[in-house]
């Protein structure tokens, strides 16, 4: 392994198979962080996997061999030229096993008959590249400089997390969660605080009671600063009922003060999937016009799950699931609260997002119709010139 990489961690790992399936399955079914890894993207052949390589510039690339327009090997060989010391996993099937043993005179780490793929397997080749890639950054390591435990500095990584998913913001805070946070763990609770309508002043006034609790509170209530807006309040069970209460007395002078909260948190992934939610759904709420607020917070719900499933084959069903209730009864609160159906919201949405792939990246128009959840690209160029009136290489070529 190459010895310039400094302290690498969280590897940033590239996937490239073209069974979306698979590509899939792997990104769900390991735990990355015990690998201390993160998944960057991934692509369903090796042309766009080289695309994906030069502009993310991965740790670790698992590909499978035999793909469309470019496959595995050459894939590998591009990635040797430009950067030797990556690390690669091949998966290869039965049929081309002997085709996989190439990969050797390239010097992968490993190659995995995908028929026979277990967690054993995987986690074992994994931890292997993670121990390859820990040696030199041992080797390399210098004594850090004093770590700055200020609030600015907490709010400054939550923002560049909630906002830019930033790698470095995230390890910051899961160094925390793994330290002074670690109650946070134990099955906790967010809770988002933020003013509606027309604020009366700046919440941070509003909350500085809440900045310096004593010390006995320091291990189950911890108010984290976010923005301007709102900020985020972390309580353990044991506190949760007097936080709450709490924020309802506060309510009583200050009207436009609101509040979200988690479910409970147990584990650093949860962690941060709470805290992003929580975000989300604040956004969408505030971007969302509704007519009737009498199911506000189930409507804002489903529009999140929407927004966050859009790369899949979304039914009116599948929502209302969701949210609880039955399909029918969903449809017709949905209607009354948004003024359009929920299929007609979902087509919408799915060609908004189609809009933004087209107009800001390059990737192809199978790969667009792929991340709207629509896998025949025939299909998609018929349904997209239905509803934009245009074809999508068309709209492409005018947007760019």
């Amino acid at each position: 392994m190459a010895k310039d990489y400094g302290n690498p961690f969280p590897l940033k790992v590239l996937i490239v198979d073209d069974e979306q399936l698979v590509r899939k399955g792997l990104r769900m079914t390991i735990d990355w962080e015990q690998h201390h890894m993160t998944v960057v993207d991934d692509a369903p052949n090796g042309r766009i996997g080289w695309q994906k390589f030069l502009e993310h510039r991965p740790h670790l690339v698992i590909t499978d061999i035999v793909m469309p327009e470019m496959n595995g090997i050459e894939l590998v060989q591009n990635i040797r030229k430009e950067a030797p010391d990556t690390a690669i996993l091949f998966l290869s099937c039965h049929r081309d096993f002997n085709y996989a043993k190439l990969g050797i005179q390239l010097n992968v780490e490993d190659y995995i008959v995908k028929t026979d793929m277990d967690d054993d397997h995987i986690n074992a080749s994994l931890n292997l590249i993670y121990r390859k890639y820990m040696e030199p950054a041992r080797e390399n390591r210098v004594t850090p400089e004093p770590e700055v435990k200020s609030p600015d500095a907490v709010k400054k990584s939550i923002n560049q997390w909630l906002g830019k998913q930033s790698y470095s913001a995230k390890d910051f805070l899961l160094k925390r969660l793994r330290t002074e946070w670690k109650w946070m763990l134990s099955y906790s609770y967010l809770i988002h605080i933020y003013q509606s309508g027309e604020a009366s002043g700046p919440l941070e006034e509003l909350l500085s009671p809440w900045k310096d609790f004593p010390e006995s509170y320091s291990d189950c209530l911890k108010l984290l600063e976010f923005d301007g807006d709102s900020a985020f309040l972390a309580c353990s069970p044991e506190v949760l009922d007097y936080g709450l209460a709490k924020l309802v007395e506060m309510k009583i002078n200050h009207r436009d003060l609101e509040w979200r909260q988690s479910r409970p948190i147990s584990s650093t992934e949860s962690w941060l999937d709470s805290l992003s939610r929580l975000h989300r759904i604040r956004q969408v709420e505030q971007s969302t016009r509704l007519f009737r607020t009498a199911h506000k917070e189930d409507i804002i719900q489903a529009i999140d799950f929407i927004e966050e499933h859009l790369d899949q084959d979304i039914r009116a069903a599948d929502v209302a699931a969701k949210i609880g209730v039955s399909r029918s009864y969903f449809s017709t609160i949905f209607k009354e609260a948004t003024g359009c159906s929920i299929i007609s919201f979902i087509s919408e949405r799915k060609l908004r997002r189609a809009k933004e792939l087209l107009s800001v990246t390059s990737i192809r128009t199978e790969e667009v119709a792929e991340k709207v959840g629509i896998q025949d690209v025939k299909y998609f160029s018929k349904w997209f010139k239905k509803q934009a009136e245009i074809t999508p290489v068309q709209y492409r070529m005018l947007t760019k």
